[in-house]
């Protein structure tokens, strides 16, 4: 084998030999990162476990009362969109009539000739005439 062509090939040897080498430490540093990133981000969700545990343990807290307005005068004015069924018989009383739809009904109070409250598919209000 010719002399040069041996340093040739012992350089070469040693530049792939020390690449790896480089490319194996930077991984191995790159995945130690990693593990110690994974490690501290598993002991701060188990902390937040135990902190959502402690704040599910103590006492709720209570929603305030609601006061429900009283109405004087027109009920009719006391309508809103989105409030149930029931909150409609609460100011208006029974209707005389009701047609259904697929997307919904109507209320009549006291007949077809009077007021109407329209529901949505959702039994909310969604609209009203008033007598």
């Amino acid at each position: 084998m010719n002399i040069f062509l041996y340093h040739h090939v012992a350089g070469l040897a040693r530049h792939v030999f020390l690449m790896s080498t480089i490319s194996l430490v930077c991984y191995s540093g790159n995945a130690l990162a990693q593990a110690t990133e994974i490690q501290e981000l598993r002991l701060e969700v188990e902390a937040l476990k135990k902190r959502v545990q402690e704040l599910q343990s103590t006492n709720p807290v209570k929603a305030p009362n609601v006061k429900t307005k009283k109405v004087t005068g027109n009920p009719w004015h006391a309508l809103q969109v989105n409030i149930s069924k029931a909150e409609v018989t609460s100011l208006l009383g029974k209707p005389g009539k009701i047609h259904k739809w697929k997307t919904g009904e109507a209320w009549y109070f006291p007949n077809s000739k009077g007021g109407e409250v329209d529901f949505d598919a959702n039994d909310k209000v969604s609209g009203w005439l008033e007598p």
